[in-house]
């Protein structure tokens, strides 16, 4: 949720800002600003809707430093008021927030008995004036901004642009935030890595609960004491990969295209990168995947792989419910943390949780030096480069492709799971084909009329049921619900009326039968039926054509699901890359 960048440094740092909000506009669309100090003041200027080409209507060229955020609204509504940064009643410094004050009421109240007026409905607000209450008692600026802080609950991530002083102060808690140092002296700070990539030689990943100044050299303190603390540097070699639609007109077609070569990078780890987790999982007691949204289905893709092929005890754990699994929990376990970002709230929760109980932290994410992979012992990456679009596609399959590489190569079959990820790798080439995309597009504008669908599947293809349905609700907006082909009696199918349309996901296995008749069951009684697998069948109403990926039909029957998603909500004139209400990096709970 939100983006925040800060820049110091020589060039044009207007420019600087907004390329770096172009970055991390996955993080947030609903409105962004920038505030940059020149020698007459702060100029700020805010805007609603998408970044876009990031035009403002009178840049200044004399800025010396500055600070920009991308919104994805909390509190407050989508406005140009409500836009960050916020400056303060004197104009002396500006402030931007990635996080959710959650007193935010007791100290407005407190704030206005005080005599300050609001002016926006944001949480954000309060800090500004919280800042301005603490200047009044002390004089230096990072220090009015560390008391306010200590009296905020919740997980806030700040970041502050004073006149007076000239620098900028930011403090980390809850959301990301990365010192990226410039060759040239320059510094810039931001909410994830994106924005450094190709500029910094070295980096600095904040902690909770650190503030970090930037004036004529950067200093990093402890919040709850205000001693300082030491600036560790670390390489930082994330080469710099262009992000543009390379001729698609979104970036999510672009990504669901590029599947054919990302899962084959996922599973470039030889076994000797793999063999320390494969001894800790080895060695558990219990091992647990956890994610949240796509990521969740993808751990659960994961947990059955390494229980039907590694035959090892795994449970897969929705990030948010791990609540009750705790007292289960101990130094004998593992946990694997599935997530793009890294970044996400309710995963990172889950894995503070789990640490308390002593528990062994493995994670495969997608965004380097992430938070969760600096947290555990064992830390993979998918290896599917940036992802723009807010919906996940090829990370989903990377992680999908690299969880099969370690089940098989724990049994020791690790150059054959590379080889027939490469044989899919070559289908999926032949698949995405003009002749494929128009046949999706004319079932789109077919199912454009329909608000209401159903999709079936078992084993492995009931994650991918429950993803593929989540794809539709993501980029269409209508209602899609994912089920296991045993569950339809068990009351589902009292939802079934005439025409409805239900999909099923049928492979070449042992499950075939039980997926074929649901569907035959559903079509006695009214359903319309599509088929998404290799060939036509007499309970198809509709054929889908998607490849037969053999153990890896997990990947291969999502495909189509990617692809009916996109093209149905382009149909709908949504903008896929950009889905109403979402943002790609939850970072709130």
């Amino acid at each position: 949720m939100c983006g925040i960048i800060g820049f110091k440094g020589t060039g044009l740092v207007t420019a600087e800002l907004v390329e770096g909000l172009q970055r991390m506009e996955y993080r947030g669309y609903d409105s962004w600003g920038v505030a940059v100090m020149t020698k007459k003041g702060i100029f700020v200027e805010k805007k609603v809707g998408a970044i876009g080409d990031g035009k403002l209507e009178q840049p200044p060229v004399d800025a010396l430093l500055g600070i920009a955020h991308t919104r994805w609204a909390t509190h407050g509504g989508v406005t140009k008021t409500n836009a960050h940064p916020h400056l303060s009643k004197d104009k002396r410094f500006a402030v931007a927030q990635n996080g959710i004050v959650e007193n935010y009421l007791e100290l407005k109240s407190s704030l206005q008995k005080q005599g300050y007026q609001f002016k926006t409905s944001t949480d954000t607000e309060v800090i500004v004036h919280l800042i301005d209450a603490k200047l009044k008692q002390v004089k230096i600026f990072a220090e009015a901004v560390r008391l306010a802080f200590l009296e905020l609950i919740g997980r806030n991530t700040i970041i502050t642009l004073d006149q007076q002083t000239e620098q900028i102060v930011a403090i980390r808690n809850g959301s990301p935030l990365v010192i990226g140092h410039l060759p040239d002296g320059g510094v810039l700070l931001a909410s994830d890595t994106l924005p450094l990539a190709g500029k910094a030689r070295t980096v600095t990943y904040l902690d909770d609960q650190q503030l970090v100044v930037i004036n004529d050299k950067v200093s990093v303190f402890a919040v709850k004491t205000g001693k300082p603390l030491k600036l560790h540097q670390q390489k930082f070699d994330f080469i710099e990969q262009k992000i543009d639609k390379a001729g698609f007109d979104h970036f999510m077609l672009k990504e669901i295209v590029e599947q054919q070569y990302t899962i084959k990078e996922a599973v470039s780890y030889s076994d000797q990168e793999l063999l320390p987790l494969i001894k800790a999982l080895k060695k558990a007691r219990t091992i647990y995947t956890v994610g949240a949204g796509t990521a969740a289905f993808a751990a659960g893709q994961i947990a059955r792989v390494l229980r039907v092929v590694a035959k090892l005890p795994v449970q897969e754990l929705k990030a948010y419910e791990i609540d009750s699994y705790l007292p289960l929990m101990s130094a004998k376990d593992l946990l694997l943390a599935v997530s793009q970002s890294g970044e996400t709230a309710d995963t990172l929760d889950a894995v503070g949780k789990a640490q308390k109980r002593g528990v062994t932290i493995a994670s495969i994410v997608n965004m380097i030096g992430s938070t969760l992979s600096r947290g555990s012992q064992y830390a993979y990456l998918s290896r599917s480069g940036p992802e723009i679009c807010v919906a996940s596609t090829k990370a989903y399959t990377a992680q999908l492709a690299w969880g099969y590489l370690l089940a098989m190569t724990i049994i020791g079959k690790h150059k054959q799971a590379q080889a027939e990820i490469g044989k899919v790798a070559k289908k999926l080439k032949g698949y995405f084909t003009d002749q494929t995309f128009r046949q999706l597009q004319k079932l789109a504008i077919d199912l454009a009329k329909h608000e209401h669908f159903f999709v079936i599947g078992k084993a492995q293809h009931f994650y991918t049921a429950l993803e593929g349905a989540l794809k539709i609700k993501e980029i269409t907006y209508k209602h899609f619900e994912g089920f296991s082909a045993g569950e339809l009696k068990h009351g589902v199918i009292a939802l079934i009326d005439q025409g409805t349309p239900v999909f099923g996901i049928v492979g070449n296995d042992q499950y075939q039968a039980d997926v074929l008749s649901a569907l035959a069951e559903v079509r006695a009684r009214g359903a319309r039926t599509f088929g998404i697998t290799a060939r036509p069948n007499e309970f198809f109403d509709v054929h889908i054509p998607a490849i037969d990926g053999g153990n890896l039909d997990s990947i291969t029957k999502i495909i189509p699901f990617q692809l009916l998603s996109y093209f149905l909500g382009i149909q709908q004139k949504n903008n896929p890359d950009k889905p109403r209400n979402l943002a790609k990096s939850v970072t709130v709970k």
